[in-house]
């Protein structure tokens, strides 16, 4: 019969600072990237690449990217446990690698079961691990009846409950060591069973005059740290859009022993939220005024429109008040009447408070052609767009000096989707709640093997806010998995989770690398941007073991999709060592164990570290003694990461290669055909790529000429979508693809092209005016 553990006091009894002022030498530093990330730990730095070391993980960047590094003496004055852990075996070798990775829950005694393989072989070893030393920052492990030695955990990996089992083996009577586990609760953020075992001790040590003021002194830093890590999550979820809860939370905030400027500053929130929802209410009540006072005709036909407009300033007040401003600069004006101003408010609106119009029958042409937008983007029926089309071409606009009816038209529309709900927002509100997975069947999807996928949207979602989403690609395992590992996070940083099923019934659990499989990401998520408010510049990729492969794959091979993409252990191969420049358009995070088959010497050595010397935005992390596994701490600093970058829908120049059929898209530069030979079939793609030959895309613009300019080889056909972001579409335009150039003196009056584009792909934050095909010679 195995002994239990028991913990083991160090020779040498040492208090962290909460109790005795300790020695003042830098341990590490805090490294603060410009981008506002912060990561602490000793620093090496190789030529221009910098090494954070916490321990636990290295973070690798390139120094270009650090605004500065500040020492730090607390990092690494862990209050530490020994674990005394009956061995069965004593000596062997760590494996080089290891996968395929299964653990059972850890039990009291701090220990589990763990099975690996490695790749040499399909025989599965089994042991048992044990925790022989605990940290309030990481755990430390090791083989129990097998070698593992060095291993390396997370605390925050242990369930709570386990960890303070352990430490209530502690001698209880001995003074020292119960000030130590208070100690480790306060280093962990554990703030509440920290003042629980403060209290404690007073009690059990009730003769100790000394010992009572020392704890009083530290139940104040203790609720002052409490308070602090409050406010903290109430800017995260005031960042994430979660009013209501913010607003109770800060209404029930903690005084007791809370520092005064921290109680000043919350309850000085507390005032601005309330006079904000006073004038939200007040403005709600003088548009309400303003629409009992138009003529009696008028009220019938403006009742609906008048009605959702109270609707938004009650349920999302803060994503439309700015519509109105045109409207609140004129309502004291006298020489403005009552009509104008309410078409002032119901047309700003609509299009915002810049296009806002004075004419009421300007502002009903207005509604009519967002409702017949509405209907053309939702509909699925081929007859209603074309009476929509018709509609939404000959409804009357206002003039505006210097435009042409064309680009008047296009940019009304253009406001008009950006503004108004998703256009299937109905139909996904049925069922979908947030906090709740869903699960949504592709709209239109002719495929033989229709397209699913699970989405889970965030607190208080409303279809007039705009949210960052991520696309989930699971593990092998099924959407729900994917779900699973990204929705804590996501639900408190208010994300909305987009998980595909991107296998064939019949596939299995490997990635392919299929168009197949590519194709069901990319209908997963434009029909979730049909349906939810997603922020388009704000969609990130990521993926865990299988789901990283592909994104990977996926990610490298769609630049212009994504605001960056995160791989938790997932290996690189086929086609994303030819498309490793795509690096410089779309930021990667990379998190793999050291133990992980061909990590660091494939993934970091010979593909990562590269890039990184090149100033791309990568950030590489390595975990040590972990293997190829989903690596669930990486959560909060992958949406740390995530929170700081956003999409550029429209660069001015770029270079993107293709070898593949499904990767045909580029900020608007769309391959319709390839030359023989520069596409290849993934199942006889070498490992590395290295047998592809793609084709190339280099495009620049020019708005001082009005030119975009793309030179392309291996290509056969391709279209040009332009946008307005990079083109004066009131000018001359000019489309050069090789040596061949498209001139249009004006944008013409066709909208289907761009109406199509945003019905199909839905995303708002990417609209292009116009499409020019282009044939190459040689075809």
């Amino acid at each position: 019969m195995r002994q239990a553990p028991r913990l083991r006091p160090p020779g040498c009894s040492r208090l962290t600072l909460l109790f005795l002022s300790l020695s003042t030498f830098t341990f590490g530093e805090n490294v603060v990237l410009k981008n506002g990330i912060v990561y602490r730990g000793s620093v090496d730095q190789d030529n221009t690449i910098v090494f954070i070391d916490d321990g636990l993980k290295r973070v690798v960047v390139r120094d270009s990217k650090i605004a500065r590094k500040d020492p730090d003496t607390t990092f690494g004055h862990w209050e530490i446990f020994k674990l005394e852990q009956p061995l069965v075996l004593h000596g062997g070798v760590m494996p080089k690698e290891a996968l395929a990775i299964k653990t059972t829950a850890w039990n009291e005694q701090g220990r589990r079961q763990f099975e690996y393989r490695s790749a040499k072989s399909n025989q599965p070893i089994s042991m048992e691990q044990a925790i022989y030393e605990l940290g309030p920052y990481k755990v430390r492990l090791r083989g129990v009846d097998g070698f593992w030695q060095d291993g390396r955990l997370s605390t925050k990996q242990i369930p709570r409950e386990i960890v303070l089992s352990i430490l209530a083996k502690v001698d209880s009577t001995n003074l020292n060591e119960r000030r130590r586990v208070a100690s480790f609760l306060i280093q962990a953020e554990w703030y509440n069973d920290a003042k629980r075992e403060l209290d404690n001790l007073i009690r059990d040590f009730p003769d100790d005059a000394s010992l009572r003021e020392t704890i009083g002194n530290a139940r104040t830093v203790v609720a002052q740290l409490e308070s602090a890590q409050i406010k903290a999550d109430l800017d995260v979820r005031r960042k994430a859009q979660q009013y209501h809860e913010v607003m109770n939370r800060l209404k029930t905030f903690p005084t007791k022993d809370v520092a005064a400027d921290v109680l000043v500053d919350v309850r000085d929130q507390v005032r601005r939220d309330e006079a904000q929802v006073a004038a939200d209410e007040g403005l709600a009540k003088a548009f309400r005024s303003l629409s009992e006072r138009i003529s009696s005709d008028a009220k019938k036909t403006w009742k609906a429109p008048v009605n959702e407009m109270l609707r938004a300033l009650a349920e999302a007040p803060e994503a439309v008040r700015d519509r109105f401003v045109a409207w609140q600069k004129a309502k004291d004006d006298p020489a403005i009447k009552d009509d104008a101003q309410f078409a002032l408010a119901v047309s700003g609106y609509l299009v915002g408070a810049d296009a806002a119009v004075t004419s009421l029958e300007m502002a009903t042409s207005l509604w009519k052609l967002r409702d017949q937008l509405h209907t053309y983007l939702s509909t699925s029926e081929a007859g209603e767009r074309t009476a929509a089309l018709d509609q939404l071409q000959t409804i009357p606009l206002p003039e505006r000096p210097g435009q042409t009816v064309a680009t008047l038209r296009l940019d009304l529309l253009t406001r008009l989707a950006i503004r108004m709900p998703p256009p299937l927002d109905t139909e996904s509100d049925k069922k979908t709640k947030p906090g709740e997975p869903t699960l949504h069947r592709v709209r239109e999807d002719e495929n033989l093997a229709p397209t699913e996928y699970s989405v889970l949207l965030p607190p208080e979602y409303h279809p007039l806010r705009s949210y960052p989403a991520v696309v989930a690609l699971h593990d092998g395992r099924g959407p729900s998995a994917a779900i699973d590992w990204w929705s804590a996070e996501a639900t408190r940083r208010g994300y909305i989770v987009i998980a595909p099923e991107y296998r064939l019934p019949d596939q299995g659990d490997n990635y392919t690398y299929s168009t197949s499989e590519h194709a069901a990401v990319e209908l997963a998520l434009r029909d979730a941007r049909r349906r939810y408010a997603i922020d388009g510049d704000r969609v990130f990729l990521g993926g865990q073991l299988r789901g990283g492969d592909m994104a990977w794959d996926y990610g490298l091979a769609h630049p212009d999709l994504f605001a960056g993409v995160a791989v938790i252990s997932g290996l690189p191969f086929k086609y994303a060592f030819r498309y490793q420049s795509h690096a410089k358009l779309v930021p990667l995070y990379v998190g793999l164990g050291d133990l992980a088959p061909a990590g660091p010497e494939i993934v970091f050595q010979n593909l990562l570290k590269p890039l990184i010397a090149k100033t791309y935005d990568v950030t590489y992390v390595e975990y040590y003694r972990r293997g190829l596994e989903d690596l669930p701490e990486e959560a909060t600093a992958v949406f740390d990461w995530m929170d700081c970058h956003r999409r550029e829908p429209f660069p001015k120049e770029f270079d993107a290669v293709t070898a593949r059929e499904s990767d045909d898209r580029f900020y608007g530069v769309v391959v319709r055909e390839f030359f023989e030979g520069r596409s290849t079939a993934p199942e006889v793609v070498e490992p590395f790529g290295k047998n592809l030959k793609p084709a190339t895309i280099k495009m620049s613009s020019s708005h001082l000429s009005n030119l975009i300019k793309i030179q392309t080889n291996g290509v056969k056909r391709l279209d040009v979508w332009v946008s307005p972001k990079l083109i004066d579409f009131n000018r001359k335009i000019e489309v050069r693809i090789n040596k061949d150039s498209f001139i249009k003196p004006v944008a013409e009056p066709n909208i289907e092209p761009f109406l199509e584009d945003l019905r199909l792909r839905g995303d708002r934050q990417q609209i292009f005016w116009l499409k020019a095909s282009w044939i190459s010679p040689g075809a």
